[in-house]
């Protein structure tokens, strides 16, 4: 029995001392960096009026989601591999701009934690000095994981509408899409029937649409492509065609259950 004790302790102790090596290893830069990715206040210093709530961990994790994947499907990608990619916004931020602005994390910055609309961003107005913790968070994290590979695919309007046409058309399963809107959405849409940072998107004992399929379009366009306010566009390797469908057939169903 006492070996055992003993032994529980050992297991214990080396624990802790892994847990507080890896807390001593990662720096104070790092640190900062790490408690900035998860504040909405950006360690209070963004205005409360103009705050939206999101932080950066609310769209991409900040650990390897390929290896340990907890079920989420976030909007971005992993942030694991950031500093190894050199530009960020399909080619929009690069150069000595990536990291100034924090590998892309300064548009998120005014657009996703400040509501700045999209034409008047300017991704290097982040403090330097955060600018520089994010980065130092993501290389501390990081180490020689190059993170998840993939190519930024920025839609123009028409190839949104056309990406929104073709998915509405598909047909799509509702408990699964019903399962992927608790996975991928409900950050910002807390039901479908209840807003959050995002609207309210369907209103109970509301008249249908004069057209519903356009409805459909425009939903699936969204998802896709990306909204005119705060919502994100899901990259095909984030959401398929088919789990967008399958979502928008959700949505659908309630909408139709839902009107008077």
């Amino acid at each position: 029995m006492r070996k055992i004790v003993s032994l529980s302790i050992c297991v214990l102790l080396i624990a802790a001392l892994v847990y507080f090596t890896q807390a001593q290893q990662l720096g104070d830069k790092a640190q900062l960096g790490r408690e900035l990715f998860h504040d909405p206040t950006f360690k209070g210093t963004l205005e409360p009026k103009s705050m939206t709530g999101l932080s950066c961990a609310d769209c991409h994790a900040d650990f390897d989601e390929a290896a340990k994947p907890d079920g989420l499907i976030r909007a971005g990608h992993s942030v694991i591999g950031v500093p190894s990619r050199g530009e960020a916004k399909g080619g929009m931020i690069s150069g000595a701009d990536f990291a100034r602005a924090a590998g892309g994390g300064g548009f998120c910055y005014e657009h996703f934690l400040q509501k700045k609309r999209k034409d008047r961003v300017n991704p290097t107005a982040i403090p330097a000095e955060h600018a520089e913790a994010l980065m130092a968070y993501f290389e501390a994290i990081s180490g020689d994981n190059k993170g998840p590979q993939f190519e930024m695919e920025m839609l123009d309007d028409d190839a949104k509408e056309a990406a929104g046409e073709k998915i509405a058309a598909m047909p799509g399963d509702t408990k699964k899409g019903w399962q992927l809107f608790g996975r991928a959405c409900v950050v910002c849409h807390t039901t479908p029937f209840k807003g959050g940072v995002g609207p309210q998107i369907i209103r109970p004992g509301g008249r249908l649409p004069r057209d519903v399929n356009k409805t459909m379009v425009r939903w699936a366009k969204t998802i896709r492509g990306g909204g005119a306010t705060l919502m994100p566009f899901y990259a095909s390797d984030i959401l398929s065609d088919q789990d967008i469908a399958d979502i928008v057939a959700f949505l659908r169903e309630q909408l139709e259950k839902s009107a008077r």
